[in-house]
């Protein structure tokens, strides 16, 4: 039996529909379904297909009886017309099934309700074409790619990360049939509601987020308070639940009981400025090369100073080329996400002496994959990948003499956690660094010198063993920091 089989509430739907059963409030929740979810309209042409086919059948049943010349009995008639109604019902709501899955809802129009702040990579479609304007109106949006940035007049400020189906009810309501929102409320916007599937989330002055999608909810609350309000089951009451700061729940489409959960720190993207902490301060007091903090830009790919920017390469995918980094946002490669990667072309020097600093997360350890690079066509110094063996991050330069010295970390990278990894070289020997701490070093003459070559972040030059993850607070420096300075970084 296949998963949309298996969906209880929507065959109950379904069979309340034909059977001329449906409430109001159900033929809300069925079409909600339907417009949001294709293995529910998969599974609702399948109950027009097979209750057409039995109404056929039914009818040809009648047409094979022989006529007989006389005044046809009423539960003749009953039975002809059950037939024709059943026949016309069926075709009507397949023609309505046709209507959902050809995505022609009414073109949003009206005043506005949000203006649109930013767009990164954004492709939103309404009506059934691309939506382009830098406001929302009241209706239906399909986020189909990228990331959008909205501001209401009450000054709350909302983040949607594709993909996502969400709409726009008035200034004080949203609704989101599946995504991620991440909500910004003052004072002004008290009583903003995220509605979704499973429950309404009322904000009382908070920073809060909310994913939906797969038959549940989950509310994330970062600062503040929230009042999460399930959905009632027909006789099965829900409570309400207050949510403060760094607590969170998840709502299931069965029960509509929330239940707590871990804060997601890590998922949302909660918003477009890089803030200004303790780390960001002390890397710059050292005096890098080049800081890249990889903020949300539109392609592209900032540095202090800006002569060393660069671009952030872009793929098929949904997800946004940044997520949230270890400060801020970072660069996203890879996954679901158009990110590929990020490619400099005017690039600091690398010495004989020099620091790579970053903060990494990854998804998974694909092999060799690159965190960064400046190789191109066998020309370069510095490889920073994966061991295509055992999934450990190391750091290969290429010395004045042409052989290649290789530092290994001494177990492979975890997974889904921010790691803080650092390669230095003082002209004579190469170390490896994991959470300030060295884990692996060897002797290193003078690394080769070339011609600025371009810088790849998670690719390399033919856009191959792409990173599968994040990467964040990346440093060059023209000299080898210490293990004392490394340390008071952390």
């Amino acid at each position: 039996m296949s998963a949309r089989d298996s969906d209880s509430e929507l065959q109950r739907l379904l069979t309340e529909l034909f059977d001329g059963a449906l409430d109001n409030d159900s033929a809300t929740r069925l079409q909600q379904r339907l417009s949001t979810d294709a293995d529910a309209r998969g599974l609702y042409l399948d109950y027009c297909e097979m209750h057409a086919a039995l109404a056929w059948e039914h009818g040809q049943v009648i047409v094979d009886i022989e006529p007989v010349a006389v005044p046809p009995e009423p539960w003749r008639l009953r039975a002809s017309m059950i037939w024709l109604a059943a026949m016309a019902a069926s075709l009507l709501l397949i023609g309505a099934a046709s209507w959902w899955l050809d995505d022609t809802h009414a073109v949003p129009s009206g005043p506005a309700i949000a203006s649109i702040e930013q767009r990164i990579d954004a492709k939103i479609v309404a009506g059934g074409q691309e939506w382009n304007r830098d406001a929302l109106c009241k209706g239906s949006y399909d986020l189909r790619q990228g990331l959008l940035q909205v501001k209401y007049n009450t000054g709350v400020t909302v983040c949607i990360e594709a993909p996502a189906q969400f709409e726009a009810i008035s200034a004080d309501r949203l609704v989101l049939h599946s995504g991620r929102v991440s909500a910004n409320v003052p004072a002004e916007g008290i009583g903003f509601t995220v509605e979704t599937p499973e429950a309404d989330v009322v904000d009382f002055g908070t920073e809060f987020s909310v994913e939906a999608g797969t038959g549940e909810s989950e509310v994330h609350v970062f600062d503040g308070h929230v009042q999460v309000q399930p959905k009632a089951l027909p006789d099965q009451p829900t409570e309400t639940v207050d949510l403060r700061t760094d607590q969170a729940v998840r709502i299931a489409d069965a029960t509509h009981q929330a239940f707590g959960i871990d804060l997601a720190k890590d998922r949302f993207i909660r918003s477009f400025v890089e803030p200004k902490v303790q780390y960001v301060e002390a890397v710059r007091a050292l005096n890098p090369t080049a800081y890249y903090r990889m903020p949300i830009r539109q392609r592209g790919l900032l540095c202090s100073p800006a002569d060393y920017s660069g671009q952030v390469l872009i793929g098929e995918g949904q997800r946004p080329a940044c997520a949230p980094g270890f400060v801020g946002s970072s660069l996203r490669v890879g996954g679901r996400s158009i990110g590929r990667g990020a490619r400099v072309e005017n690039t600091p020097e690398i010495g004989s002496q020099f620091t790579l600093m970053a903060w990494v997360y990854a998804d998974g350890r694909p092999n060799n994959a690159i965190l960064a690079t400046n190789v191109t066509k066998k020309r370069g110094c510095f490889e920073w990948t994966l061991d295509d063996k055992t999934g450990r991050l190391k750091i290969r330069v290429d010395n004045q003499n042409g052989d290649a010295v290789e530092c290994f970390d001494t177990e492979p990278i975890k997974l889904q956690t921010w790691q803080h990894y650092a390669a230095t070289c003082d002209g004579k020997i190469l170390k490896l660094f994991r959470a300030g701490r060295m884990i692996d070093s060897k002797p290193c003459v003078p690394i080769s010198k070339q011609a600025s070559q371009p810088l790849y972040f998670g690719t390399n030059w033919r856009g191959k063993h792409l990173w599968e993850g994040r990467i964040d607070e990346f440093a060059i420096f023209d000299y080898a920091v210490s293990e004392e300075q490394m340390k008071e970084l952390l």
